[in-house]
């Protein structure tokens, strides 16, 4: 067979160049070939490779299914939690979520009504929200705000001082300046604080007024 002679056994006539389109249709056979052949060779790896391939598909299936169906279950439970009208249950239910539903965000709203609930241990539930991967950024600083109080309840303003020098949203404002000025040794310092606090944004008129009436005792 001469050089006019293709991998495949298709034999050129004499004198006769193949066409382009000939010379396609033979790049396509001599490509087949190959990949025929690769996978003659190889098709132990191939089928491993295959069968690795659908079970991380159907691992993934069933992780996300799992995911849906803890989700579901954390937010029965907290829900459950949250219409118990017994105070003592209502505790064990929300220690529940926070233990069996431990990295779910359900586990930070559960921290963050035992601090409520739990007042002996409030500063235990504060923490472990504020250090809780799944919390919002606004739970965090409310924690960190009844945190401070806390610590200002107990006479350490050394403590609470520290926890308000994080910073806050606009909407946090108010009650970190009005904590600042309860935190603060100076008389100017306080003033300074409470007017901070007066002009931030207002969610609590009852928090406004106690500011007016401090921020008018100061100046007298």
């Amino acid at each position: 067979m001469n050089n006019k002679t293709a991998v495949t056994g298709r034999v050129m006539p004499e004198g006769i160049d193949p066409s382009q389109g000939d010379m396609d249709e033979l790049k396509r056979d001599m490509r087949s070939a190959q990949l025929t052949h690769w996978m003659q060779t190889n098709q132990k790896q191939i089928l491993v490779a295959v069968i690795a391939f659908i079970a991380m598909l159907i691992a993934g299936g069933m992780w996300q299914g799992h995911n849906q169906s803890q989700h579901a279950s954390a937010a029965t439970l907290y829900q459950q939690a949250l219409n118990e009208q017994d105070a003592t249950k209502k505790v064990t239910l929300m220690q529940s979520v926070s233990e069996k539903f431990g990295s779910s965000s359900y586990s930070a709203l559960a921290q963050m009504e035992l601090a409520k609930l739990d007042r002996a241990h409030a500063e235990m539930h504060l923490k472990a929200l504020m250090n809780h991967p799944e919390a919002m950024q606004e739970w965090v600083w409310q924690a960190g705000l009844d945190l401070a109080a806390i610590k200002l309840e107990a006479g350490d303003k050394t403590a609470a001082s520290q926890l308000l020098a994080k910073p806050v949203g606009e909407h946090y404002q108010q009650l970190r300046h009005y904590l600042m000025a309860m935190a603060a040794t100076d008389a100017a310092e306080k003033r300074q604080q409470l007017q901070k606090a007066l002009d931030s944004i207002s969610h609590d008129e009852a928090l406004k007024s106690r500011i007016e009436t401090l921020l008018a005792k100061t100046a007298s």
